[in-house]
């Protein structure tokens, strides 16, 4: 494991270990150090299974899955080539880790890097929804399918209404930096 990794890696306790070892596998990446890979179908992506919850602290990922309550609100997802989707522990809360985007009538979102690795988005990490149906009670069926992704995004556009809080990083979006907004 790169030294790198085990400076910025949070602890998981037993009882989340535990818990997630129901859902899917304790797995070490080369890249990212410890991770937990869920056993969920081929074609899945984080946050998409739940539905968008505005609150007080911005948007709130309320996750259908069982998992979801620890997964989507500390730590951080990533695409690992070895394992897929792969999640890396973190203790730092948040409504939900993702970057957004929007054009038109389209609102799309991906998982936020973790702060330890460079990591540079891929067009199907990107989940697009119409705006009007973000709140919808089951996002996964109004989700435009992945094979869209490439001509939203180019009519789509970073949100810039981020927080900076703690001096959070930053990420390589093709050949742009932005800013991650933590919900």
């Amino acid at each position: 494991m790169p030294s790198h990794l085990g400076a910025h890696a949070a602890v998981v306790s037993v009882t989340v270990r535990e818990r997630l070892a129901t859902y899917g596998g304790w797995r070490t990446s080369s890249r990212f150090g410890e991770v937990w890979v869920p056993s969920v179908r081929s074609e899945w992506r984080p946050y998409t299974e739940g539905r968008w919850v505005w609150t007080d602290e911005g948007w709130y990922w309320e996750s259908a899955e069982p998992f979801g309550d620890i997964v989507f609100h500390y730590g951080r997802w990533a695409y690992d080539p070895e394992f897929g989707w792969v999640w890396i522990a973190g203790y730092e809360w948040a409504p939900a880790w993702v970057v957004w985007r929007q054009g038109g009538d389209d609102i799309g979102w991906a998982p936020a890097p973790p702060r330890i690795a460079d990591v540079a988005f891929d067009e199907d990490w990107w989940c697009f929804a119409p705006v009007a149906a973000i709140g919808a009670a089951d996002l996964v069926t109004v989700v435009r399918p992945v094979s869209e992704n490439v001509t939203i995004i180019r009519n789509t556009t970073i949100i810039n209404q981020t927080v900076v809080v703690n001096n959070a990083p930053r990420a390589r979006l093709g050949n742009q930096v932005v800013a991650i907004n933590a919900g």
